[in-house]
């Protein structure tokens, strides 16, 4: 492999937001990985509601209202959820914890290449909606966070 091929490869992991490369033939193998410092964070946090109906005579009208200000992380793009780093080691988060900007809480896998899924915001895990190793799709709830105000 030369040295132009290898740069397209650098070029690739820079150019989006994918966090690890790897590829493989024969006689060599590369693996190419993000630093920390270079992550973006990719679920975006979005709010949670609720349709209230009301009805007036013969009118209807559809109110959003807002319940309990529980956020959804969703995926960042299709592919497998895994819940740990590696099938050996605990899961990142659980139901329960509490969870800052920034931190990791799970990984999508696609093709080899593995994508975090990292907060975006500070507050506690209330839901996780899938199972380690279950397919997701783009935009699918994962997990339901209870904000913290401070």
């Amino acid at each position: 492999m030369s040295t132009q091929e290898i740069k397209k490869f650098i070029e690739i992991l820079k150019d989006t937001d994918i966090e690890e490369l790897q590829w493989e033939s024969d006689d060599m193998r590369i693996s190419l990985k993000r630093h920390e410092g270079e992550s973006f964070p990719t679920a975006q946090a979005e709010e949670s509601k609720a349709e209230a109906v009301s009805r007036s005579g013969n009118a209807a009208k559809t109110q959003e209202v807002k319940e309990n200000k529980l956020l959804t992380i969703k995926s960042p793009m299709v592919g497998t959820f895994l819940r740990a780093q590696s099938p050996d080691y605990p899961p990142l988060v659980m139901e329960g914890n509490h969870i800052i900007p920034g931190q990791k809480i799970a990984l999508i896998e696609a093709m080899k290449i593995m994508k975090d899924v990292v907060s975006s915001v500070k507050g506690k895990i209330v839901k996780i909606f899938v199972e380690n190793g279950q397919p997701v799709e783009y935009g699918q709830e994962l997990f339901q966070i209870d904000p913290e105000n401070k």
